[in-house]
């Protein structure tokens, strides 16, 4: 006698998915999750239908994958914006990830003497802000081999360059060359061993 997989759809409602890339980083966390079958995000209705088996993965265990991505469950409570800026403060100290403009770019990034990463971003973009912190590890681990700057995308115009079509993209450069293209959820130990190699 067989036993017969018994999948679940449900639809989850997300705030804070607003644009195609949403789709893409939503989608890949979720379908890293052992017993999801299919996941299927829709910025325009923001919600995201997941076809799972609840035998292996839990509901709990998907909405801590969206959580994950950077996103929100609509009928989730969370802390307000007040309190986590408040935590932000206390623990802020200097980064070793410099934001860089348009004029910047060319003496910091394409004359670098050393291995340099660029984090193409966006304040208003959930997955990147998910992204900064493995960024600002990366820098931390790394230290002085190499160079870690930040490029806002809706206040410069180099991304477009450089075919950044999804956001957070990060590229490392050597000798004013990209070396590797990172998207949209990289893990830290990627982006020391694109820098490393």
């Amino acid at each position: 006698m067989t036993s017969e997989k018994t999948y679940i759809t449900k639809l989850i409602p997300i705030t804070r998915m607003d644009c195609p890339t949403c789709v893409v980083a939503l989608e890949r966390e979720t379908m890293k999750l052992n017993g999801v079958n299919k996941a299927q995000a829709n910025y325009i209705t923001k919600t995201m239908k997941v076809t799972y088996d609840p035998n292996l993965v839990q509901l709990s265990q998907i909405e801590a994958a969206i959580e994950r991505a950077g996103y929100q469950v609509a009928y989730k409570k969370y802390p307000s914006i007040g309190s986590k800026l408040k935590k932000l403060l206390q623990k802020e100290k200097p980064s070793k990830v410099q934001t860089i403009s348009d004029s910047d770019f060319p003496g910091k990034i394409l004359h670098a003497s050393k291995p340099v990463a660029v984090l193409f971003s966006s304040p208003t973009c959930p997955t990147c802000q998910v992204v900064k912190p493995l960024y600002v590890e990366a820098a931390e681990d790394l230290g002085e081999k190499a160079e870690f700057y930040e490029m806002d995308i809706s206040s410069s115009e180099t991304w477009r360059r450089y075919d950044i079509l999804t956001i957070p993209t990060i590229l490392t450069f050597r000798e004013g060359q990209v070396k590797e293209r990172l998207t949209p959820l990289p893990k830290k130990e990627e982006i020391e061993k694109a820098l490393s190699t």
